[in-house]
Order: C-alpha cells, then structure tokens, then sequence
C-alpha cells in the first residue's frame, strides 16, 4: 500500500443528500417553524418535523424517520426530544 493510500485509509465522503431509513431516529437543528410542522435540512435533503414548534427552532432535536422520498431528497418525521442548544442562540 502506498504512503497515500496508508494516509486516506478509511476515509469516506458524505453526500449531500444523504438517504434516511424509516424508523431511524436522527439529530438535526430545527431551521424554522410554522407553528405546528418544523423543518430541517441535512445536507440537500429537507425533512419536515411534525411537533416540531416554534420553541424547538434552533435546537438539536433528536426526530423520528416516519417516510422518506430518496429520489426527491425529501421526507416527514415525528419531533422526539429537544437534545441541545445551539452555539449561535443567545
């Protein structure tokens, strides 16, 4: 194995839209709220947060993966529990 090789061994990248399994529960920071349904963005991947209110927007928030679109990067999930803060909150 070459130097390079031995240095990038075990290195992968990410996807800009990554896929999310149905079930799977995730952490995401809460991007805005329309009162009732948050939304938050992994990536180029939006996924919209039901229960996800006004007072978690800005918050890490663990979610629940209820469905998932591969092909439009897009999907719904269940709010779970806020998990903390964000370093840009005052």
């Amino acid at each position: 194995m070459s130097l390079l090789g031995k240095y990038l061994k075990g290195w992968t990248f990410r996807a800009d839209r990554p896929s999310l399994e149905v079930g799977s529960e995730i952490d995401v920071f809460v991007a805005e709220s329309n009162g009732t349904t948050g939304r938050a963005y992994i990536g180029d991947t939006e996924l919209l947060v039901d229960g996800a209110g006004p007072d978690v927007v800005e918050k890490q928030a663990r979610v629940r993966v209820t469905e998932f679109d591969e092909t439009a990067a897009s999907g719904r999930g269940e709010f779970v529990e806020v998990i903390g803060e964000s370093s840009y909150t005052e």
